[in-house]
């Protein structure tokens, strides 16, 4: 079943309800707390209304993530640098995002999970939702500049770094250190950026 589109303003304040209250559940108790009739009753919502615009658990946590990384391409165009070279503003850029992701650990093994399906009718929406990742990383590499084909590529083994550190941290395989260590190496990749980029 394809998930329904809002189209107006009350439609989009209904969608975003249920992602808010969703995302609220999620971070309070993961997976398991994530009820779909409770989430129904919470966000003031038929049960009907929410499965049309997420048929599945799963389509509601894509929305979740596709929505938390247009926030952040917003978010971040509207900051001012945060680091000499591209270097260091990925590197701050990917921490503080690791510091988000300890915060709400359940949301992130939830988003984290569903974002790693390899099921064919979710790949249009985890594909949307990378580049998504990657658009952000290129405006904080950058400051907004125009990006070159070398950079992004670095800037995708760089975001599989990142996304890779987080899985073990995840799963207790590696501390919150070690992930800290990993994505700063990763970020090693971008040290001569500002040199290409001149």
């Amino acid at each position: 079943m394809t998930p329904a589109t809002p189209s107006t303003p009350a439609q989009h304040d209904r969608y975003q309800r249920m992602l808010q209250t969703a995302t609220a559940m999620l971070a309070g108790g993961g997976e398991d707390a994530l009820q779909m009739k409770e989430l129904a009753e919470r966000a003031v919502v038929s049960l009907a209304t929410l499965y049309r615009y997420f048929p599945s658990k799963d389509h509601l946590l894509l929305a979740i993530s596709h929505g938390r990384y247009e926030n952040a391409l917003r978010r971040v165009g509207g900051e001012a640098p945060r680091g000499a070279t591209v270097q260091e503003r990925v590197t701050n850029h990917l921490l503080r995002e690791f510091r988000a992701e300890q915060r709400d650990q359940r949301l992130t093994a939830a988003l984290t999970r569903v974002l790693s399906d390899t099921r064919p009718e979710y790949a249009p929406v985890i594909a949307t939702t990378q580049q998504l990742h990657l658009r952000v990383l290129e405006h904080v590499a950058l400051a907004g500049r125009p990006v070159d084909d070398h950079l992004r590529r670095r800037l995708r083994i760089v975001m599989d770094v990142f996304g890779a550190a987080t899985g073990r941290w995840l799963a207790g395989v590696s501390s919150a250190a070690e992930a800290r260590f990993e994505i700063r190496v990763g970020c090693y990749l971008l040290r001569d950026q500002d040199k290409e980029a001149a």
